[in-house]
């Protein structure tokens, strides 16, 4: 299984894997219209997706495995500057669930977000009660630092979430990135 970027050609395959989690759905993530789980609707939100791609404001991937997508893994709320951070989120459609793909897929992201990006810090928000998710996270290493209190609006109400947090293995509290030394901080004349 692999991660690759999101494609408009994404968008078919992708409205049969919601549909098909639809009543499963509900319980986990936001209410959506109907049109979301059609392939239009896929086509809209992936081409949203690929806009805010477009704008640096997210990365979307495709979980992939035989050239097929199992699964969703978003770096989202990009963050540069002084913050250099993000959040992920995942979805694996239950027929796929515990096969170790979310587990793979948040492994990967990590390398592209810390090696490949720079970024210092990544975030996961995960509902109390989803052990599957939180396994996940604990797998690589975030670690629980507070609870936002009704964070996310799911299944008809407001849901308790627990923020994670990940830093970067290359971070000593001083370094910007990875392999940036005093020299990157130092001011050009």
């Amino acid at each position: 299984m692999r991660i690759r970027p999101l494609r408009a050609a994404d968008s078919e395959p992708l409205a049969e894997l919601y549909l098909r989690d639809r009543e499963f759905l509900r319980q986990w993530e936001p209410d959506e219209p109907d049109a979301f789980f059609t392939p239009r609707g896929q086509h809209e939100s992936v081409a949203e997706a690929l806009r805010e791609s477009a704008a640096g404001r997210m990365l979307p991937w495709i979980m992939e495995l035989d050239g097929r997508p199992v699964g969703r893994i978003n770096l989202t709320n990009i963050a540069l500057g002084h913050l250099m951070g993000a959040s992920v989120g995942y979805w694996v459609p239950r027929a796929f669930g515990g096969r170790g793909y979310a587990s793979s897929a948040v492994g990967q992201l990590l390398e592209i977000a810390f090696f490949e990006l720079g970024l210092h810090r990544i975030d996961a928000y995960v509902r109390l009660d989803n052990a599957a998710s939180r396994r996940v996270l604990d797998k690589h290493g975030f670690r629980a630092v507070g609870v936002s209190r009704g964070h996310l609006h799911a299944g008809g109400r407001w849901h308790d979430q627990v923020c994670l947090q990940k830093l970067a293995p290359w971070d000593d509290g001083e370094r910007l990135g990875p392999g940036f030394d005093d020299a990157y901080l130092a001011p050009t004349v």
